[in-house]
């Protein structure tokens, strides 16, 4: 698992979530004689569990989350998505939510058949870097409101990655209080020029800078957006 994380490629995440589900003795089994001889130590596999909890930290990207999340997962510990799902069912937000929760969140909300009426930042309890990564669940709503957020280049090539998807279902975008570089403009450009973008309101675009509402002004000519 360390060597995974060190990994700039991800080329050893399938792997490694393949060895955690080794642990099972059900697993074993359907193996059979490949293993050969096999132990199982409650303890230990306990043991393996808390390492990968502890493992989780502000260094840790948030893919490498999910992956360590799926590793939970094919050691038969639902604890973070059990948690998760309670959250989604409480109408109470105010329980803080770490930054494996946030990755675990934003992870399920893309998988759900259900598309999400409204992704709204702030009503998260988290830390700045917990809001950004549930940015990605902006590819399964319908409104987003991504204010305060400090949307980096990355943070709107994800953005634009749901704009571009098909289908879409991203219809109204708010983008207040973020200074965008110029690079983040043209990724998102670049999604709003996409003919799978469904957009009909889109908030503070043109607030940032005169060279940048230049630069976005050909992209939306397709569009009838209601600009806010």
């Amino acid at each position: 698992m360390y060597i995974s994380l060190q990994s700039p490629s991800g080329h050893l995440d399938l792997f490694v979530r393949f060895l955690h589900g080794l642990c099972l003795e059900s697993n074993q089994r359907i193996l059979g004689g490949l293993l050969g001889h096999t132990e199982n130590c409650p303890e230990t596999i306990q043991r393996i569990i808390n390492n990968l909890k502890e493992m989780n930290s502000d260094r840790i990207s948030p893919d490498r989350s999910i992956n360590i999340f799926h590793c939970l997962m094919e050691m038969n510990d639902h604890s973070v998505h059990q948690q998760i799902q309670e959250f989604l069912k409480s109408e109470n937000r105010s329980q803080r939510l770490s930054l494996i929760q946030c990755s675990a969140l934003a992870y399920m909300l893309q998988m759900s058949e259900e598309v999400l009426d409204e992704l709204d930042l702030n009503q998260y309890n988290t830390s700045e870097e917990g809001r950004q990564r549930l940015i990605p669940a902006v590819r399964n709503c319908r409104k987003a409101q991504l204010s305060k957020c400090g949307l980096t280049k990355h943070h709107c090539e994800v953005v634009a990655s749901a704009l571009k998807s098909n289908p879409s279902h991203l219809r109204h975008l708010d983008l207040s209080d973020n200074k965008l570089q110029d690079s983040g403009v043209k990724v998102l450009s670049a999604g709003l020029e996409s003919p799978h973008c469904r957009l009909e309101t889109l908030r503070s675009v043109f607030f940032w800078f005169v060279s940048q509402q230049q630069f976005l002004a050909p992209h939306l000519k397709h569009l009838h957006l209601n600009l806010e």
